[in-house]
């Protein structure tokens, strides 16, 4: 069953995160690059109040290369964003247009344990 977006769109979301702090990134980093770091800190940002509760954020917020641009981001989406916690599992700038795949929390969460435990499968 596939279900049309009728709010928001991710994609605008997360372009609006982006642009905020695109002046605060590196030159360097290309359009898909500051997409990823953006992407990072809105899925950081879901996790925020747990990681905060059991005194890991910092140390999660330090894996980032651009953690202090990354942290200003995921208290943006928190601010902007609140209702909308769909991770962001991928993206694609096709034909110039951004689109972005979202999953539930839970679906992510279950997902990636399907992959753990079907790589302890075929590792065992």
């Amino acid at each position: 069953m596939i279900l049309e977006n009728t709010g928001p769109k991710y994609s605008e979301m997360l372009m609006q995160l982006v642009e905020e702090f695109d002046e605060q990134l590196p030159n360097k980093l290309t359009f898909e690059d500051t997409l990823e770091v953006g992407i990072d800190a809105w899925n950081l940002a879901n996790k925020k109040e747990f990681l905060v509760a059991k005194h890991l954020y910092e140390k999660e917020l330090e894996n980032y290369e651009y953690h202090s641009v990354i942290d200003k981001m995921v208290n943006y989406k928190i601010d902007k964003f609140p209702k909308f916690k769909n991770e962001i599992i991928d993206f694609s700038t096709k034909d110039n247009i951004l689109q972005v795949k979202t999953q539930t929390q839970e679906n992510h969460f279950n997902s990636i344990i399907k992959q753990m435990v079907n790589m302890k499968s075929k590792n065992g």
